[in-house]
């Protein structure tokens, strides 16, 4: 039998740490009912909030509510309407936020609330976006059928990048349902290099930037929410990239040498050995 190759792991587990001081009796969600709603709310509002984002950046907004506004105020409203997601994304993706959360919530749900909270931010985004103006840009139908063939691509290649890790888990709800049926699972995670991991370091990310700029709608306010959006998953890349050397030292270091962050420069994989 074939020996299975040995990853190096997380060295920093203090999320781990933190859960394994606590009482399950002092936090509001440790297993039931608190964990099974979780668990549904990162399913509903999760999937939910991610599948109506790519509905918005396919066929444009469609929004319920139109306010009374100026142009200016509109724009400035959907660009508030980001912030509102960037914050909540970046600040509960933070190891900092996380040993607090314990505190409250077991870590093992730490996954599914962050989905549900994510989805909800994005079905605001969604629901609330204020459309801009006419098309800047009728495409001719040869240009519409490229976008949207390069646009259902970068969905494919998503779908990719989340297969390559180890566990797809793209809800967070693994952790938090073995947690239910009474196993913990919080631990380190391994550094392994799979399919697009090979040729950039953020695959996730620049599938992303090509389904926000390649989604043929053209109104003045999407040109907002695309520049948004990128600023972002930039400055995204290079925070996590911190917590990432933190976390696998110097085998990271040495896959940041070999593989760019974002845009691949050659045609061969990198391979970690």
């Amino acid at each position: 039998m074939q020996q299975q190759k040995s990853h190096p792991t997380c060295k920093i587990s203090a999320v781990g740490d933190a859960q394994a001081r606590r009482a399950a009796a002092t936090q509001l969600v440790s297993r039931r009912p608190g964990g099974i709603i979780l668990v549904g709310a990162a399913y509903l509002l999760g999937g939910g909030g991610m599948l109506a984002w790519l509905v918005f950046l396919a066929f444009g907004a469609v929004s319920p509510v139109v306010f009374s506004m100026s142009d200016t105020g509109r724009l400035l409203f959907d660009a508030v309407l980001c912030l509102i997601f960037f914050s909540q994304h970046s600040i509960m993706v933070r190891g900092g936020f996380r040993l607090r959360l314990t505190r409250t919530v077991r870590a093992d749900f730490h996954g599914a609330l962050f989905a549900a909270a994510s989805g909800i931010c994005l079905l605001i985004l969604t629901g609330l976006w204020q459309p801009v103006g006419t098309p800047l840009w009728i495409p001719p139908d040869w240009i519409r059928r490229l976008l949207i063939l390069l646009f259902l691509s970068a969905c494919i290649g998503a779908l990719w990048g989340g297969l390559a890790l180890r566990d797809f888990d793209p809800l967070g709800v693994k952790p938090a349902v073995a947690a239910l049926n009474g196993r913990l699972t919080v631990a380190p995670d391994p550094f392994i290099v799979r399919g697009p991991y090979g040729w950039v370091r953020h695959p996730q990310y620049l599938f992303a930037l090509i389904l926000i700029w390649t989604a043929p709608v053209f109104t003045i306010d999407r040109p907002i929410h695309n520049a948004l959006w990128t600023i972002w998953i930039i400055i995204g890349a290079t925070l996590e990239e911190r917590d990432l050397v933190n976390c696998f030292g110097d085998d990271y270091r040495r896959y940041q040498k070999n593989v760019p962050m974002l845009v691949p420069r050659r045609f061969k994989p990198w391979t970690y050995k």
